[in-house]
């Protein structure tokens, strides 16, 4: 069964109560602009006919307008020419073209209105049918937007951390060994009465004038080149 039975249903629909009432409002907004542009086709047709109609009563009713004129100037001309016969043959013509001019009259006065009609129902229909499609755009966003936003949050649940403790574990364990070499090699120091200050230079048992000599030597090498 269609989501619309009658013209005057799509344009008074309330769209947004009726994406509420389904359970999957992306696929009635579809359903639902289908059966206006449906609907909209069928309009169209009914209304070019009945435009048609208008322009066809308007055309009969301008000739039968102008029939009447013409046999007004016969019966004008049968007078002058004193012929009384002739002019009320020509009289009688005119009344009856005068009187499907009326008939005629009344009938486009219907038609007209009937048109008019139809088009504010088409146009309401066509708005109806701009507003659903918006609607539809706007929902399919925020459904693309929704998924996206749960993949997201499926990937941040199924993300392991282990990689990332263990880096900082690993440098914690690194930094206690450092800290328990040095602890251990004060403690050596202190125990044979060393100056741990002093390792760097006397571990590997250079002295200052050992370097103040072989700075001596470096300058008399450069000056000697010179």
């Amino acid at each position: 069964m269609g989501i619309f039975k009658r013209i005057s249903d799509i344009i008074s629909a309330n769209l947004g109560e009726m994406m509420e009432e389904y359970e999957n409002p992306e696929l009635m907004l579809k359903q639902a602009i289908s059966e206006m542009e449906n609907s909209i086709r069928t309009a169209l047709q009914e209304t070019a006919k009945s435009l048609a109609s208008e322009k066809k009563l308007a055309k009969e009713m301008a000739h039968n307008e102008n029939e009447s004129r013409h046999w007004q100037e016969r019966a004008a001309q049968a007078v002058a020419a004193g012929d009384d016969e002739l002019a009320r043959k020509a009289l009688s013509r005119k009344k009856e073209h005068e009187k499907i001019s009326v008939a005629l009259q009344d009938q486009l006065k219907v038609c007209q209105e009937a048109n008019q009609t139809l088009r504010h129902q088409l146009d309401g229909m066509k708005a109806k049918l701009a507003e659903a499609k918006r609607s539809l755009a706007t929902l399919s966003a925020r459904n693309k937007a929704a998924q996206v936003r749960k993949k997201i949050y499926a990937r941040s649940g199924e993300m392991n951390f282990d990689l990332d403790d263990s880096a900082f574990q690993t440098f914690e364990q690194l930094r206690e060994k450092v800290e328990q070499a040095e602890a251990e090699a004060d403690a050596l120091a202190e125990l044979q009465g060393i100056d741990p200050a002093s390792w760097d230079r006397d571990e590997v048992g250079v002295s200052d004038s050992e370097i103040d000599q072989e700075l001596e030597q470096l300058k008399q090498a450069q000056n000697s080149g010179q």
